[in-house]
């Protein structure tokens, strides 16, 4: 997920909707944020970003950044309402949608994850937002869209090792035994493990399909 999202901190403008200066210059605050997100440090982040938010409440990229940094820290909940303000502050904003979309998923709201990954490709057609629908659709048990998307995907970003290791799940659950070990063997190659730890249990769970 993180390489997913596109970080918008570093184009904040501080024109609009601005308080009183603080003894800490907003610029310095905006730079210990990027640092501390940098670093996962993502209860510290939050907290720079609110006095941010406080000093320019209509900025849409800092309302995306507290989504993300609440998202990553597994908060997402939190996170939707950030991810909307942005997309109500700048609605051409790309990967808030995707963003709220991830959100949703994990939160099992599976019809919202779908519109809004749909809403996203709408004005972004991305490798990311094609994989990340399909993977609602794998687990909706739709195997025929969720395939058509991550193929889409793998021909957009054809060295995103999650779309092989979807895309093998589709297979193996679609009983296409020889496709889902040679996108599992390709997921490996390109070093989903080391990338993405959290996808160990699907691979072990396709490793041991392949070797069963």
């Amino acid at each position: 997920m993180r390489n997913i999202l596109i970080i918008l901190i570093s184009i904040i403008f501080f024109g609009c909707g601005a308080k009183k200066q603080t003894a800490t210059k907003p610029k310095e605050i905006l730079a210990e944020a990027k640092e501390l997100i940098k670093n996962e440090q993502w209860e510290q982040a939050e907290q720079k970003l609110n006095r941010l938010i406080t000093l320019y409440p209509n900025n849409s990229d800092l309302y995306f950044q507290r989504g993300y940094v609440r998202e990553m820290d597994l908060r997402y909940e939190e996170c939707i309402p950030d991810f909307t303000k942005a997309i109500a502050l700048k609605p051409s904003m790309h990967t808030a949608r995707t963003n709220r979309g991830f959100a949703y998923r994990n939160l099992e709201q599976y019809e919202k994850a779908i519109a809004d990954f749909t809403a996203e490709l709408t004005v972004n057609p991305n490798a990311f937002s094609y994989e990340h629908r399909s993977q609602v659709y794998y687990l909706t048990k739709e195997y025929g869209k969720a395939l058509s998307d991550v193929n889409k995907s793998i021909e957009k970003e054809p060295n995103n090792s999650i779309s092989f290791k979807t895309r093998a799940l589709i297979y193996k659950a679609t009983k296409l035994k020889e496709k889902a070990c040679s996108d599992t063997e390709k997921a490996i190659e390109l070093k989903i493990l080391e990338k993405y730890p959290k996808y160990k249990t699907d691979i072990l769970e396709l490793i041991k399909y392949c070797n069963d």
